[in-house]
């Protein structure tokens, strides 16, 4: 299964949200059943590492069939002008998948 490219453009010292909807059909009607799976994800500037928290909403919640990834505003702060990102997703069997990837640009943060 090939990644997901999306590049991001970012407001350095904001909170970071992203998330994403499992399908198993284009009608969006059979969720992905995701609640045995690990999920890690993760920022890098210049070799420096920000790591996201991934939260999964299962597909029987209020909010369902979401995997949604945060970077609090404390760690988005001081950042270069561009990066890369990745969310991966690791199945009980142990294989790890690459879900979505992509570069960062940073718009630079001028009121501190």
């Amino acid at each position: 299964m090939a990644a997901a490219i999306v590049d991001l453009d970012i407001n350095e010292g904001d909170t970071f949200l992203m998330t994403l909807e499992g399908w198993e059909n284009a009608d969006n009607t059979i969720p992905i059943d995701w609640s045995a799976d690990t999920f890690k994800g993760s920022f890098e500037f210049n070799g420096v590492n920000i790591p996201m928290v991934l939260t999964l909403y299962p597909s029987t919640g209020p909010i369902q069939n979401v995997l949604e990834a945060t970077v609090a505003c404390s760690l988005m702060v001081d950042l270069p002008s561009k990066g890369k990102y990745d969310i991966d997703q690791m199945l009980p069997s142990g294989e790890c998948y690459r879900l979505i990837q992509g570069n960062v640009r940073v718009s630079q943060e001028v009121t501190k």
